[in-house]
């Protein structure tokens, strides 16, 4: 569906179906938290995957914020903050997961 509305250049639309499915599994994370009985569930997975979680969180933080208050500034004439704290995120947690896979 976000391709869709991209090729639409419904671009508000693709941009809510992604942070709007990242919300819903973030959700769905807490509900099985509470769920699961032998304690916090983060605790049972290796630091790389509780770092992906934390990451998704900061990446979904910064693009709500961005949303709410859009940034003037721009780096260069072409991306904002939240572009380069999304970027720098992503390369992070890939860094991460090659660098201890599992």
């Amino acid at each position: 569906m976000t391709i869709a509305a991209w090729r639409l250049k419904a671009v508000d639309l693709a941009i809510g179906n992604l942070i709007g499915s990242n919300l819903f599994n973030l959700a769905i994370l807490a509900i099985d938290d509470i769920a699961y009985l032998p304690g916090p569930l983060l605790s049972q997975v290796s630091s790389a995957l509780a770092f992906s979680a934390f990451a998704a969180i900061g990446m979904s933080a910064a693009v709500v914020v961005a949303l709410m208050a859009p940034p003037r500034a721009r780096l260069l004439n072409v991306a904002s903050w939240t572009s380069l704290l999304l970027v720098l995120l992503f390369f992070a947690n890939g860094w991460i997961h090659l660098r201890h896979p599992g």
